[in-house]
């Protein structure tokens, strides 16, 4: 005779067959769920067929939905030139895929669909995707509204392209692991240039840094500056670094980031 126990526990094991059921569309939706982010890469990297009018200035292609103005050969151009001035020196090949509202939005901005701009260097070191662009006005457009300065289009083109280029020069992996406050910071100090003293002043007081003044990554920019101007080694000694920005702290001018306060560096 069963115990009261045991036969409670045989009921309530699932039939064999609904075991195998279970396993089969629990291995479907696994199996369509990988199809569907293999399908999201797959675009990221060739995105053309989105976009049917392209307008090459420098060594940056614009990709676009509507045909592109004049100025964008210009903007490429100009930008290009800004790029070969910066620390990474002059720029390889880029395309600058200009997405619209609606699916490609959903899609090329499903990293974030708050951005401005992306990329993905783990799947492609060439694309870049930025919302509208009016180019005649040097603004981005989201939502209707042109973004403020300084956040223009030339620097959200800077900014993105840079962080490509330092994802060639210190490899994919790499650039995903660098703490964030070198990643974005040495894209902004590329982007707007150093910070001056009066904006390294604030930081170091515990001021607010306002984006629409001092740009997007205002304070990892004051970072970037000092860390550059005080450790030895120069932009690879930045990149090596892997102790993230203290968030009590206005800048990582600490022993255990290996920067020492003192003279700049030679």
């Amino acid at each position: 005779m069963a115990l009261a126990g045991e036969s409670a526990h045989t009921g309530a094991m699932l039939p064999p067959r609904l075991i195998r059921w279970a396993f089969r569309l629990s291995l479907a939706g696994f199996f369509a769920t990988l199809a569907v982010y293999a399908a999201l890469v797959v675009f990221i990297a060739f995105p053309a067929p989105f976009f049917g009018h392209e307008l090459r200035g420098g060594a940056i292609t614009f990709h676009s939905e509507t045909p592109l103005p004049p100025e964008a050969a210009g903007m490429g151009e100009e930008v290009t030139g800004l790029l070969s001035a910066a620390p990474l020196g002059p720029p390889g090949p880029v395309d600058v895929w200009l997405v619209e509202d609606g699916l490609p939005l959903r899609l090329f901005f499903a990293g974030s669909r708050r951005a401005s701009g992306l990329t993905y260097p783990v799947t492609s070191l060439e694309n870049v995707f930025l919302r509208h662009a009016d180019f005649a006005s040097n603004r981005l457009v989201r939502g209707g509204q042109a973004v403020p300065p300084p956040r223009t289009l030339s620097y959200y083109l800077v900014h993105e392209i840079t962080h490509l280029q330092l994802a060639a020069h210190v490899g994919r992996w790499r650039v995903v692991r660098m703490p964030r406050w070198i990643n974005e910071g040495f894209a902004d100090y590329v982007a707007l240039g150093p910070a001056p003293p009066a904006m390294i002043a604030r930081a170091e007081a515990g001021l607010p840094l306002p984006p629409a003044v001092f740009g997007t990554y205002a304070r990892e920019r004051v970072c970037v500056t000092l860390a550059l101007t005080h450790l030895s080694g120069g932009a690879d000694a930045l990149f090596a670094l892997d102790a993230d920005l203290p968030g009590d702290r206005a800048c990582p001018l600490l022993p255990e980031f290996g920067i020492a306060l003192g003279p700049p560096a030679p």
